[in-house]
């Protein structure tokens, strides 16, 4: 495995490094990588080079198959600004960025060129909606089967909402699940869930440090439910069995709250969140089938 000292990636001649397909990976741009993640997650700063360096080619690895296939689809990589915002807002809404004019005064600030984050929240967004094309009417959905749980249940106006973090992980077989997941385990019991999530996850919320975010308890599916339901804060479930790998799931915070919601709106809530959480799954399968597709060279 190829380790290079960050540092010392600036004093490096700008050299190739890997090579995904036709696409290459250069020494500046692991360099370049490093200095967006720290910006944008500031949990990067906690980490040594060689964990920068692992993180960082990880991610631009990510980055460089996901640009190979949305080419395949689009002419080139351009969308509205202003959904580079909404999503700048919805994923980073501690930074306070109100304006693409405001993003570019911080990133400068930061030593970062304004095309080039453009373009990887271009990627991203180009990739969702690819996603939500291919499998789109691949998700099943039994609005009635959401309706009677919500009507059968007796406190469905007491309401637990719960903020989740994930490490999503593959494997190829029992010796290698028991191996990843007792290193997983040392390492969030030496160096937190979050650091440990960006080293290990495979899930896009990996650069957020696993964080899911504010979640209703109810959404869930119901075996996650009946898993979370007995968990408190700060307790992390045991890796659960899904169609994109397995995930381990931790509760940072909960609080209770009385919902004001209309039979309707709740279905309608429940709904869009398996929607989004079955685009998920599909959006890690597809990625992780593409990246066993893809010539990797310099691994």
């Amino acid at each position: 495995m190829m380790v290079l000292n960050v540092k010392n990636l600036i004093a490096l001649e700008n050299k190739i490094l890997f090579k995904v397909d036709n696409e290459i990976i250069t020494s500046i741009d692991i360099y370049n990588e490093v200095k967006f993640l720290k910006v944008f997650n500031p949990e990067m700063n906690n980490l040594n080079d060689i964990e920068l360096f692992e993180i960082s080619k990880n991610s631009i690895l990510r980055e460089k198959i996901k640009k190979i296939e949305i080419k395949n689809f689009v002419k080139e990589l351009k969308v509205d600004d202003k959904y580079i915002l909404n999503l700048i807002k919805k994923k980073y809404s501690k930074m306070r960025i109100n304006s693409l004019e405001n993003l570019e005064d911080y990133l400068k600030d930061k030593n970062l060129k304004m095309e080039n984050v453009k373009e990887k929240f271009t990627i991203e967004l180009i990739w969702n909606d690819l996603i939500y094309q291919k499998f789109y009417e691949k998700i099943i959905i039994d609005k009635e089967k959401i309706r009677k749980e919500i009507l059968q249940n007796p406190s469905a106006d007491q309401l637990r909402e719960i903020l989740l973090s994930e490490i999503v992980f593959n494997v190829n077989n029992k010796d290698e699940f028991d191996e990843k997941y007792e290193r997983i385990l040392l390492d969030i019991k030496n160096q937190g869930f979050k650091k440990t999530a960006l080293m290990y996850s495979n899930s896009e919320t990996a650069a957020n440090g696993g964080l899911i975010g504010w979640v209703k308890e109810n959404n869930l599916n119901q075996n996650i439910k009946k898993i979370i339901s007995e968990l408190k804060p700060g307790e992390l479930t045991k890796p659960i069995r899904t169609s994109s790998g397995f995930i381990i799931l931790k509760i940072d915070e909960e609080k209770n709250y009385e919902s004001k919601s209309n039979l309707d709106d709740k279905v309608r809530q429940a709904v869009n969140f398996k929607i989004n959480d079955q685009l998920n799954q599909f959006s890690n399968m597809y990625f992780n089938k593409l990246k066993k597709s893809m010539i990797i060279h310099g691994l």
